[in-house]
């Protein structure tokens, strides 16, 4: 394996950046499944949730299959106004912030983000991007490079809420080319750990999208 600085390898991110700043969430349509884990003392929930975008707002469809209360569809939108459109055109985005790229056996590329910039991660109560790393691989169709897969790590342990203490956090997201050749955001996972007054905890999602 070889390692270089983006410095010379910009016209990989030149190319990369182009591709999803071309790639408008105002074009997309698509359903996002996601279901949940929590798991604590005295705590084992399971929560399924499926949502709508249209291309200008989220639809709140349902929670547990069951038609969901007004002020569930409140809070969605409450938290959805401050958050990113899931889709590929963030990578634009975390670009700005890459480091080195590593070429790997199987043919990809591994480009690391060492601090992701703001805004890129949230939870449901705030960014919490700061305190991640971020890794991507690039894989190459037709001689076109785009970005495969996204994890992204806790780089040290931090505070949500000023409540829970997050030891471990780790989110991978999969991008797959649709019947054209354009990436999409397919699915991701995450899993955390944590202690709040002492007890520990965590959570776990898996995410799926569907494009209509």
């Amino acid at each position: 394996m070889g390692t270089a600085s983006l410095a010379a390898t910009d016209g990989l991110r030149d190319v990369l950046v182009a591709q999803a700043s071309q790639l408008d969430p105002a074009r997309l349509a698509f359903d996002r499944t996601t279901v949940s884990v929590k798991r604590g003392p005295g705590i084992n929930t399971k929560k399924t949730v499926v949502e709508r975008w249209n291309g200008r707002r989220w639809t709140l469809l349902s929670i547990n299959g069951g038609k969901p209360t007004e002020k569930q569809k409140t809070d969605l939108q409450q938290a959805a106004s401050s958050a990113p459109v899931p889709s590929y055109h963030n990578i634009a985005r975390m670009l700005t912030a890459a480091g080195d790229v590593t070429a790997n056996a199987d043919g990809t590329r591994t480009l690391k983000i060492p601090v992701m910039p703001a805004g890129t991660v949230r939870t449901d109560t705030g960014d919490i991007s700061k305190h991640l790393t971020g890794e991507m691989t690039i894989a190459e169709q037709g001689g076109k490079p785009y970005v495969q897969r996204l994890k992204v790590t806790a780089r040290e342990t931090f505070k949500l809420n000023m409540l829970i203490k997050v030891i471990a956090f780790e989110q991978i997201s999969h991008y797959k080319l649709d019947t054209s050749g354009t990436p999409r955001l397919a699915s991701q996972t995450a899993d955390s750990s944590g202690s709040m007054f002492g007890f520990g905890g965590g959570e776990k999602s898996e995410v799926t999208y569907n494009y209509r």
